[in-house]
């Protein structure tokens, strides 16, 4: 005769907390767990009980949670959603997916994990990254910026491409007492990344399944966000779906990211424009060559060109209405490498205090791999990363 697993007592209130906190509804959890939405339904409504095996795969396979948040009283308090910007309509915007949600988790605990690390080091991080108004001017904001991450425009121009450009842009803000993470979001949430003013310290997150160039501008207009001590959920767009207020902070976390990366006098005084006559219809031929110099997107050259007054409203509209349906894309990949993909993911800062944690004997090998999510075989490789022994 087969074992009946035990029957457990969870308290109806944390079973809705868990499922509403994953962004899932009760139709999909029943899928999920081969089981019918009657059932997953009275778990809800306290007329049933779970067994102890469909509550191991409630909590371990579809919620994410430990299983001793099962055992609680009640649902824990925890941080509400960074607020959405995504500039779809509200009746066709759909809410995060279970993916990105568990993004937004893991972030957060990457953020306590490294406060409580570099205080058991006697350490602090230390952000320096000031403060700013809507009222300002995001073209001065950004001036002062560049000379604050110390990127000349000619340093800008030297490096090889795009690539490079994510990697010492990224490094310039990281040296403010920002952390940098780059973790994979569905496309379908129209997320280019987000960032998390509260808790120490700031984090911005990229998408990494936008381009590189995608990447570049969400680094620099999350940057803005958290200058304006705000945190956020960006697709980049300017549209009239936002409110007022929102629709400003999206508008100058646009100009400013365009103006840190395409500087006015840099962009004006470069020969192609100034071979050029005002054009309302910029030639693919120059604003690829432009985009290719300042290691951007073509979208942003010609956006700064607008702002500028060097180009035809119109045609931005139309051509970035071209340029949507191939640009945020994330062009395919080579060969997997894990150790380099735990450091592009959780950034060379974070990773950099978890392995010294470990030598200092803080946290064991294990905790060091949970920490970085990888495996413990590629914790000597990542170290070697680190240390630029490879």
């Amino acid at each position: 005769m087969p074992h009946k697993s035990l029957e457990v007592t969870v308290e109806r209130k944390v079973l809705i907390w868990a499922r509403e906190s994953i962004g899932m509804n009760i139709g999909e959890v029943a899928k999920r767990l081969n089981t019918s939405e009657d059932t997953v339904s009275k778990w809800e409504s306290g007329q049933k009980k779970p067994t102890l095996i469909q509550l191991e795969k409630l909590a371990r396979t579809i919620y994410k949670r430990p299983l001793a948040a099962f055992f609680l009283p009640e649902p824990p308090k925890e941080p509400s959603l960074p607020r959405d910007f995504r500039t779809l309509p509200l009746d066709v915007r759909k809410p995060f997916s279970p993916e990105t949600r568990l993004a937004i988790r893991r972030v957060r605990r990457l953020q306590s994990l490294a406060t409580e690390l570099t205080m058991s080091l006697n350490r602090e991080i230390i952000t320096e990254i000031g403060r700013v108004s809507l009222t300002d001017d995001p073209e001065v904001v950004a001036i002062k910026t560049r000379e604050q991450l110390g990127i000349g425009i000619h340093i800008q121009f030297g490096w090889k491409d795009e690539n490079e450009a994510l990697a010492e842009w990224k490094k310039s803000v990281e040296k403010r007492g920002v952390f940098v993470f780059q973790i994979g979001m569905p496309l379908v949430d129209m997320i280019r990344g987000f960032s998390l003013f509260e808790g120490k310290p700031p984090a911005i997150v990229l998408n990494l399944r936008d381009t590189i160039n995608g990447r570049i501008f969400s680094l620099f207009h999350e940057y803005g966000h958290l200058i304006l001590n705000d945190s956020g959920i960006c697709d980049m767009e300017e549209t009239d779906n936002l409110f007022d207020e929102a629709k400003s902070i999206e508008k100058f976390c646009n100009h400013f990211a365009g103006a840190i990366l395409v500087p006015k006098d840099a962009l004006l005084n470069h020969e192609l424009i100034k071979s050029e006559e005002y054009s309302s219809h910029w030639p693919d031929e120059i604003l690829k060559e432009l985009a290719k110099t300042f290691k951007v997107s073509q979208e942003v050259i010609l956006r700064r060109l607008v702002i500028l007054g060097w180009a035809d409203k119109d045609f931005y509209k139309r051509k970035h209405e071209e340029w949507r349906t191939t640009e945020y894309r994330r062009r395919g990949g080579g060969r997997r490498n894990p150790p380099k993909e735990c450091i592009q993911k959780n950034g060379t800062p974070f990773v950099s205090i978890v392995l010294e944690s470990h030598r200092e004997e803080k946290i064991t090998y294990r905790d060091a791999a949970d920490y970085l999510a990888v495996r413990l075989k590629y914790l000597p490789k990542i170290e070697q990363f680190i240390e630029g022994k490879i």
